[in-house]
């Protein structure tokens, strides 16, 4: 007569789900351990992922599982199941437990690069929006709107079909507005609507500071150059607050600004920063020489 197994019932199985939300169709792992209080190797128990009604989405041994999660938003209850195994006179009964997957819509990083850093009362002005989904979908077309201070939309525009040069998928849009008439920072917002078509997408918003100046009465031109070398400085930072700008590559750089008193800032990559005083009556021609950053010194005994 054959020895009857002995069946071990107390064995458990944790499972770990990582991410712990996961984007709407997104992959996800799930690693699955079990363990017998007798110590027992459960090396290669079969192991089944099901979803909440039952269906099965996986097979296989204890370990990892590369998964899909559903596009239903929300928390969803799975259940990993180790099946019944009898090795060497052992049985091992059949386990199950029950995880959570959190499904949550594609999340949009909504930014903005070329906005001036002041405007005249009352003008027009530009800059981009760029959007990005947090799974890297083609965002080509979605709408978004740019509101004010008041919560009014002063513009719209709809992402283009290409993405911003040396990004994987940043889609991005020209957008024209009018400043207020009056001098002030004001705090914008860009808003974009979510979708549920196919995959689900959630809103996505940005904060900005719409910088409005009295209209500009005079130029200032700003001359940067290497003090030691007298060569232009390219590239140079050109600071007359709120007024910025750049050098080009002969070291100038232009700013229209309203007339008043400014301190004037003027740094470079490798310079020491320069700063001076300057009164703006009329048009203005200022010549900053920086000087060279000195070298550290390295005492290596």
């Amino acid at each position: 007569m054959a020895a009857q197994a002995v069946t071990h019932r107390e064995h458990s199985c944790s499972v770990e789900v990582a991410p712990s939300q996961v984007d709407a169709g997104a992959e996800l792992t799930v690693i699955v351990q079990a363990h017998c209080p007798h110590g027992c190797d459960l090396t290669g128990q079969a192991v089944s992922i099901r979803s909440e009604d039952g269906a099965e989405l996986a097979t296989g041994e204890l370990g990892d599982f590369a998964l899909q999660a559903p596009l239903e938003v929300g928390a969803h209850i799975w259940r990993a199941v180790l099946a019944m195994q009898e090795t060497n006179g052992i049985r091992h009964a059949e386990a199950a437990t029950e995880f959570t997957v959190v499904v949550v819509p594609h999340a949009a990083s909504v930014n903005i690069w070329g906005l001036p850093s002041a405007i005249a009362a009352g003008g027009r002005f530009g800059f981009k929006v760029g959007i990005k989904c947090s799974a890297g979908c083609t965002l080509a077309g979605r709408p978004l709107g740019v509101l004010d201070h008041d919560g009014a939309q002063v513009a719209t525009a709809n992402l283009r079909d290409d993405v911003w040069p040396d990004t994987g998928a940043l889609y991005f849009a020209d957008v024209e507005a009018q400043a207020p008439r009056i001098a002030g920072d004001y705090q914008w917002r860009i808003e974009t609507p979510g979708s549920h078509e196919e995959v689900p997408h959630a809103a996505g918003a940005c904060i900005f500071t719409v910088k409005v100046v009295a209209p500009p009465d005079h130029e200032v031109t700003v001359e940067a150059f290497d003090g030691e070398k007298q060569t232009p400085i390219k590239g140079a930072h050109v600071l007359l607050h709120p007024y910025r700008a750049l050098t080009d590559e002969r070291g100038v750089a232009r700013m229209k600004v309203a007339k008043g008193r400014y301190t004037l800032f003027v740094s470079g990559f490798n310079y020491l920063g320069y700063e001076s005083i300057i009164d703006v009556t009329s048009d203005v021609t200022a010549r900053a020489e920086l000087t060279v950053e000195p070298e550290e010194n390295v005492d290596i005994r």
